[in-house]
């Protein structure tokens, strides 16, 4: 940033200079005039957009759960943590499977459970009011990432409940999102409650390695019953509590979209032979070259509709250089990748990204040089960018090397709900009944979930999980001690009651 600072104030010199020389000295101080009037102009937007957003105390804070549904639901997530089901585990995901149909026994009365040969569960919870229904689609996941390292309270599978948390492995993502599902189900049921419209409930099996054998599946076998859904709704975005300057920024992100995953590899060959007489250049050498190409040059910013209104909506949790020019759009439009280059989350909303995750091309012995060698890429993609083009772009960046690059994976096309949807505003009405005048921002998402596969299957796929993330709620997915707070979690099952009444 200070650097980018330096050479923008060097290059205001030399056009002054240039400018001076050329009309003179009484045109260049009108011409200075307007410019400080403009920069003043653009400096009062950026302290008054600073001043929108402020908030003093979160409403997420506020609001304490039902102690009887909390207890519940805390006991049914350490339960469901302490089975292993790690992805790629057909035993143990086969387990969550009888584990959940013993656990709700309502649910298990009420519903049709269909556990499916992959591991993953379908259920469909049918409306007694009438048939010809547009149904919904709670998403989620039962596998979990491996157990990992940097555990300090627990083992990773061990579902121990202490300090007002449950800490394990998948109780942030996502079993603690599939138990606050079926508890408010089950509550529900118990109550004698039954759904205006019918209401589907999908849980993966490998959300983690790609959802392609779980979500994947099941979308296919739902299309085959031709079966459109009204709403998708799967993780992706939550409550946030973001703490600053002793302040809580406090929102609900909803999940509009996200980008394409895609995948490309990259291939060089070179000479083989041995390394005690090597050529100028080898297979690793050429391909380190060209990886190095790749990071070095990303993809343009571009920065959508979307995501222009969640930097506005955000903007005062930004410090004041970058929500100067958030405040101020053209001069964000010039300026964003070099503003945000050091933000990776916000670099990853403005721009398509390609990063290199996986090499081959070694032998196991040391003194033979390898004839190819090739480097996976994984790439998300903004909406408007097609895998084609990215292709293009990693051609052209290797056409001296002796390179071929491929699009291995083109992933699923990604498309944003419109806010004019009828349950994206339900949806809203249910936050809104929970939690006054919070702030609501639409956002895209840069990773992926499963809620894409039923593309075909819903206009209507919005990415929120009723969780609040940071210290307070959740934290360290995919990390040692995972964990989510039973507040959080409690308040989790009396959201989806809620929305579930409104549907």
């Amino acid at each position: 940033m200070d650097q980018f600072f330096r050479d923008l104030w060097a290059g205001v010199q030399i056009f002054h200079s240039n400018f001076t020389a050329r009309y003179g000295a009484l045109v260049n101080t009108v011409f200075l005039s307007a410019v400080a009037a403009v920069f003043l102009y653009a400096l009062l937007r950026a302290i008054a957009a600073g001043r929108r957003g402020r908030r003093s105390a979160s409403t997420l804070h506020q609001r304490q759960p039902d102690p009887v549904l909390t207890e519940r639901a805390a006991e049914s997530l350490a339960m469901a943590i302490r089975i292993p089901s790690v992805t790629g585990e057909p035993g143990p995901m086969g387990e969550m499977a009888r584990f959940l149909k013993e656990r709700y026994p309502n649910a298990a009365r009420t519903m049709e459970f269909s556990p499916q040969p992959d591991g993953s569960l379908l259920l469909c919870w049918r409306t007694r009011e009438r048939t010809d229904n547009d149904p919904v689609l709670f998403c989620g996941h039962l596998d979990v990432a491996p157990g990992g390292d940097g555990w300090t309270q627990c083992g990773p599978f061990e579902g121990l409940r202490s300090e007002g948390r449950i800490w394990g492995r998948g109780a942030m993502d996502c079993k603690g999102i599939v138990v606050a599902m079926l508890e408010a189900a089950e509550a529900l049921i118990g109550a004698d409650f039954s759904p205006r419209r019918d209401v589907y409930f999908a849980f993966g099996c490998d959300e983690e390695t790609g959802g392609g054998q779980g979500a994947g599946a099941m979308a296919r076998l739902l299309e085959k019953q031709g079966l459109q859904f009204s709403l998708v709704m799967d993780e992706g975005g939550a409550f946030q509590d973001i703490y600053r300057d002793g302040r809580y920024y406090s929102a609900a992100y909803i999940g509009m979209g996200e980008k394409r995953h895609c995948e490309y590899k990259l291939t060089v060959t070179a000479p083989g032979g041995h390394s005690s007489e090597p050529g100028r250049s080898t297979a690793l050498g050429m391909l380190s070259e060209a990886v190095c190409r790749v990071e070095s040059v990303q993809p343009h910013p571009h920065i959508l509709p979307i995501v222009w209104d969640q930097l506005d909506e955000t903007i005062s949790t930004f410090p004041f250089i970058k929500r100067f020019f958030i405040a101020n759009k053209p001069l964000l439009k010039l300026f964003s990748g070099r503003i945000f280059r050091d933000d990776p989350a916000v670099s990853a909303l403005i721009r398509s990204t390609l990063a290199a995750t996986k090499m081959d091309g070694s032998f196991p012995a040391l003194n033979m040089l390898p004839q190819s060698a090739c480097a996976y890429f994984d790439a998300r993609l903004l909406p408007s960018d097609p895998p084609e083009k990215l292709l293009r772009g990693l051609q052209d960046l290797v056409a001296d090397l002796p390179a071929e690059a491929e699009l291995v994976n083109p992933g699923e096309e990604s498309f944003i709900t419109s806010k004019k949807q009828p349950m994206y505003r339900l949806l809203l009405g249910a936050i809104e009944e929970l939690y006054p005048r919070l702030p609501v921002i639409p956002t895209l998402m840069t990773a992926s979930e499963d809620a894409r596969h039923y593309s075909a299957l819903s206009d209507c796929i919005l990415r929120f999980a009723p969780i609040t993330l940071g210290q307070e709620g959740g934290a360290n997915t995919h990390e040692g001690d995972e964990y989510l707070s039973e507040q959080s979690l409690g308040l989790a099952v009396e959201f989806y009651q809620t929305l579930m009444k409104k549907l």
